[in-house]
């Protein structure tokens, strides 16, 4: 049989670098022609088939190499050629050892490309961000299997699609675990603000943004923390969108999208909390800046201040991990009667039993038990109270990451963080005096309601005072968060 490639290349250890690179060769091409078949390629995608699989295919290569320098040192040392084994088939023997090597050779191809495989999947999976790789992330974890997001991988969000940022989010993961490894983290892990990509490559993937046409009517029903759990509802219209039928260019979601073009803001601040500098840019080609009127930085380091361009995730920031407020966890249990609001004081008790200080989850079930106990009321209702506030507790709190939502601000809406009211604060004012206002007509319209004797129609209003108790001014004066933040 004619050789077609040098004889320095007929050793074993060039011929084992040889099926190595053809094997990984074969894989490349193969899942290639997978994702461009496939719609959604996994974040990892890339970073396997472009680097991890021709870096193996390249090491078989060097195997090659190496070989056929070690061949030449034997011929030039005057050592015979090597020889090929020649195989007869009619011997069985041979053809046996032949027809063995050749299943166990392809076995162990197809058990490497498929474990590869569920390798790399399993890489993907929330488990293993969660549990197996970053045992530190079980809050966010336990967060993230009760949100809307449930159903989405972590890295779908924070790696996504691209060897770059793959490369990116591994290098950061290499510096944590090496953190994990030698017990320097801290707790509670931050939020990774910065190294989030921008939410045009992950959650417009799936959301858009969409359209939206009409106003959304909305309804809220809160317990006051008084003796007898006194409800409050709120009922408003957000101001979503309105109707447009202009055919080129359809009302897009709320103010941001459907009046402006691109909105900048500056921040030293990691968490994004204090924003002295924005500046909009209109469609209709206008631009306005807005300094915050209190901000003591002068126009020199404004200007140095880091500039990011806003989108989604600047306010939908715990879309895939939240961490609820207490008072908004009890509203959701009285108002579905999972807690009997019959029980009295239940709503300030279980508020406070919750938000408390624990140093173990074991410290914090007891602690409940002890608040919950001391209310009056049939045992079977106490019980079942303190068994809901014991799995909410375990939901949103973590004693040794010392994780709570104190740390966690929400920045949709403007009770409980400074969401909105970042920009929205009646500070923030342009050369030419327009305001960034805080008045709640901006966004919402708060209406009430009033039944006929008959109950069979009602007249709807505007709501004059927007506050279940009177607290005089100081809705004018401050924000909500003022007293219900996580400051307080």
């Amino acid at each position: 049989m004619k050789r077609r490639l040098p004889a320095v290349f007929y050793n074993p250890l060039s011929i084992v670098g040889g099926a190595i690179a053809a094997i990984n060769i074969a894989l490349i091409v193969a899942l290639t022609v997978m994702m461009i078949l496939t719609k959604h390629a996994g974040p990892y995608a890339d970073i396997i088939v472009y680097f991890l699989l021709p870096l193996i295919a390249l090491g078989g290569l060097v195997l090659v190499g190496i070989g056929v320098m070690r061949e030449r040192r034997r011929q030039k040392r005057g050592m015979p050629e090597r020889r090929l084994p020649v195989l007869d088939f009619n011997d069985p023997k041979q053809r046996g050892a032949v027809l063995t090597l050749g299943v166990a050779v392809g076995g162990l191809t197809l058990l490497y490309a498929f474990t590869g495989y569920k390798a790399y999947e399993y890489s993907e999976s929330t488990q293993f961000c969660g549990v197996t790789c970053h045992g530190v992330m079980q809050p966010e974890y336990t967060a993230h299997k009760f949100s809307y997001h449930a159903e989405v991988k972590c890295a779908e969000c924070h790696v996504g699609e691209g060897a770059k940022y793959f490369a990116e989010a591994k290098l950061s993961g290499t510096r944590q675990l090496i953190g994990v490894l030698v017990g320097r983290y801290p707790r509670p892990i931050p939020v990774p603000v910065h190294n989030l990509r921008p939410s045009q490559d992950t959650c417009e993937t799936c959301h858009g943004p969409r359209y939206q046409f009409a106003e959304r009517l909305e309804s809220h029903t809160y317990f006051l923390a008084d003796e007898t759990n006194t409800p409050w509802t709120v009922d408003m219209i957000l101001k979503m969108g309105q109707a447009n039928i202009a055919a080129d260019r359809p009302a897009r979601m709320h103010w941001h999208y459907s009046t402006t073009k691109e909105i900048q803001y500056a921040t030293a601040d990691p968490k994004r909390m204090d924003i002295p500098w924005v500046q909009s840019a209109r469609r209709d080609g206008s631009v306005r800046t807005y300094r915050n009127k209190e901000s003591k930085l002068s126009a020199a380091e404004l200007a140095a201040l880091p500039k990011r361009t806003m989108d989604c995730v600047d306010c939908h920031n715990r879309a895939g991990h939240y961490f609820r407020p207490p008072g908004l966890l009890v509203n959701a249990l009285l108002n579905l009667k999972v807690i009997d609001p019959k029980l009295p004081g239940i709503k300030a008790a279980a508020v406070e039993a919750l938000d408390a200080k624990y140093a173990t989850r074991e410290e914090a079930h007891a602690g409940i038990r002890r608040r919950i106990e001391k209310l009056s009321g049939p045992k079977p209702q106490i019980d079942k109270a303190i068994t809901e506030l014991r799995n909410v507790y375990d939901r949103n709190y973590d004693p040794h990451m010392k994780v709570s939502w104190r740390d966690f601000p929400d920045n949709v809406g403007h009770m409980y963080s400074p969401g909105c009211f970042r920009c929205h604060d009646g500070k923030h004012v342009s050369d030419d005096g327009k305001v960034l206002s805080q008045d709640c007509t901006l966004c919402h319209t708060l209406l009430t309601h009033e039944l006929a004797a008959d109950r069979l129609s009602a007249t709807v209003k505007l709501m004059e005072h927007p506050h279940p108790v009177d607290i005089g001014d100081a809705l004018k004066e401050g924000s909500c968060v003022d007293c219900h933040g996580a400051q307080q």
